[in-house]
């Protein structure tokens, strides 16, 4: 199977949009968020239709030096999204370079090497301190970044669970190498 990580552009911006109410359909359940009156999964209640809460989004394509949208494609379509953020969109007390905001593979794709080559893929696109966070309660969650952080990262990978601005999570810290002099 053939596996691209892909920078998204506003042109295609409409296939992470599409598939962002299933990753949040996949987390619902850790949050404990149902839909809104209008039936929109973790929307404000004037948030009529998917649209609408896709709009939201859009800041993730209008700042191209610190929000880094990739698609994830398995033999050209879009499986997933990597939502990767650098700068003032790291969670303030968190000393990293690096965060994943939002990462996504659909189940028909789960299992199949595709989440792990394009999380290896974007590590190695920046090279800096990352941090990976994810809700305790996500068995399946935490064991992939657990192999995929152990294979990568060798060295210097520390793993903890506690307190995070985001909530309670399972944290994972590591470097994916030296920053080049022209890292973001």
């Amino acid at each position: 199977m053939d596996v691209e990580l892909k920078l998204s552009s506003l042109e295609d911006a409409h296939m992470i949009k599409n598939l962002w109410p299933l990753y949040l359909h996949d987390i619902s359940q850790f949050e404990g968020v149902g839909p809104n009156q209008h039936g929109v999964l973790w929307a404000e209640d004037d948030v009529r239709t998917l649209a609408e809460q896709g709009d939201g989004q859009n800041t993730w394509w209008e700042k191209p030096d610190v929000l880094f949208p990739y698609l994830i494609l398995a033999d050209g379509l879009p499986v997933g999204f990597n939502l990767v953020a650098t700068g003032g969109y790291v969670p303030e007390g968190v000393r990293v370079d690096y965060v994943i905001y939002g990462f996504f593979v659909t189940h028909s794709h789960r299992g199949k090497g595709v989440a792990e080559r394009a999380a290896i893929e974007s590590f190695e696109r920046h090279k800096g301190r990352w941090e990976v966070v994810t809700y305790p309660g996500r068995t399946r969650a935490v064991a992939f970044w657990r192999r995929v952080l152990t294979r990568f990262a060798r060295e210097g990978l520390c793993e903890s669970e506690g307190a995070h601005p985001w909530g309670r999570r399972v944290i994972f810290l590591f470097d994916s190498g030296p920053p080049s002099p022209n890292s973001p």
